[in-house]
């Protein structure tokens, strides 16, 4: 792969979707406890199933597949998708708190095996609140972020063939190892990539020690360069480099004034007052990345269109109503595929994005972005060369 090519990578709505955004959306924040005006989707076998082959037949390098009680479990869906793809990679979630290194590493390596080595991790620290205490996490991010650095350093070596002896704050590990003496003699397969992401001080350190592919919300050109030079000299210190990623929403289309009314589409049925609700519930988050994003819509008012916008071909309006990434690519193809361009030379490799509803969304981006991303690689490179995998 060229050092211009972007991989693209899309998201698994493990929780259910629906057209009505506002009250079936993914990460959506309902604006009221009326049923969606039009049917929610839940994510059965079959929904999941099409969105994947969806996502295949769209030469996606790999799919997202979240964690947390509001969605399924991503190991088994994971799983089950993996029997009916060929080449899609399973981008799969974790909380270092509800597992353990060991357990993990055992269940990675198995999928691994399964699925022909189409598996990579994103371990998600998370943050202090409802969902840590669901499984009796209840510390502050300073001890969160120590269990992250204990779990992913107790899972590197397994992978690299240790025996593992640990006495640790969060685990205890005596006689540790992924291949047992006298076992199977399936041996070790390839350690699954590490993604992983933070905005915090502390997760700059566990970022520099294991990740693989630092992943940050969509920001701004300016900040996220800061960040990745941050993360930058942090792994060099520790003798390490990493990639980076981008998780962000998507809408793409044939015009640019398109993309914006179908945006602006999403918040029909938002005024000021539910602006107001839902962004004291967002604000609340301890995510440092959360409130990174959420300072660009300070002055967003959804009665003006044009304080959505923080940056060229990026939107605000995705943040008022959803958590995750505050920000996303709004904008005709061609439009999108030069805010790609710039990002990728700031050293973004990797593209994690994601749409409202996220079957039909996956159409546009196959459909319109990725050609125009060929084009655009077009000067410097034969367009055949150009891949989303």
């Amino acid at each position: 792969m060229s050092d211009s090519t972007p991989r693209l990578h899309w998201y698994l709505p493990t929780a259910g979707e629906s057209r009505d955004v506002l009250r079936g959306g993914t990460n959506v924040h309902r604006v009221d406890g009326e049923a969606p005006r039009s049917p929610f989707r839940p994510p059965t076998l079959s929904y999941l199933t099409q969105v994947a082959l969806a996502v295949e037949e769209a030469g996606f390098d790999s799919v997202l597949v979240p964690t947390g009680s509001y969605c399924e479990d991503p190991w088994v869906v994971a799983s089950a998708l993996a029997a009916v793809t060929r080449d899609l990679r399973f981008l799969v979630a974790l909380h270092p708190r509800t597992t353990t290194p060991a357990y993990t590493a055992h269940r990675a390596a198995t999928l691994q095996r399964v699925s022909g080595g189409r598996l990579a991790l994103n371990v998600v620290t998370g943050e202090p609140g409802a969902e840590a205490w669901l499984h009796g996490d209840l510390g502050d991010k300073a001890d969160q972020y120590a269990r992250t650095d204990e779990f992913l350093d107790i899972y590197r070596a397994l992978f690299r063939g240790e025996t593992v002896d640990r006495a640790g704050k969060h685990y205890t590990v005596r006689e540790g190892r992924l291949e047992r003496a006298g076992g199977r003699g399936l041996g070790i397969p390839a350690t699954p990539e590490v993604w992983f992401g933070g905005s915090s001080s502390y997760a700059g350190d566990v970022a520099a020690q294991h990740a693989d592919v630092y992943l940050s919300w969509l920001e701004p050109l300016d900040q996220l360069a800061e960040k990745i030079e941050w993360i930058r000299g942090l792994a060099a210190a520790q003798g390490r480099t990493a990639r980076f990623g981008v998780r962000a929403w998507i809408l793409v289309r044939d015009t640019h004034e398109e993309a914006e009314r179908a945006a602006l589409a999403l918040l029909d049925g938002v005024d000021p007052a539910t602006q107001a609700r839902l962004r004291e519930s967002l604000l609340a988050r301890q995510s440092v990345g959360q409130q990174r994003g959420q300072a660009h819509l300070a002055a967003a008012d959804v009665t003006r269109p044009e304080s959505l916008w923080v940056a060229p071909g990026i939107w605000g309006g995705f943040g008022l109503v959803a958590g995750g990434p505050a920000l996303g690519f709004v904008g005709s193809f061609e439009d999108v595929a030069a805010r790609f361009a710039e990002y990728r030379r700031l050293g973004v490799e990797e593209f994690i994005v994601s749409g409202f509803p996220n079957l039909e969304e996956t159409r546009w981006v196959a459909d319109g972005l990725v050609p125009a991303l060929r084009r655009a690689a077009a000067p410097t490179e034969p367009a055949a060369q150009l891949t989303t995998a």
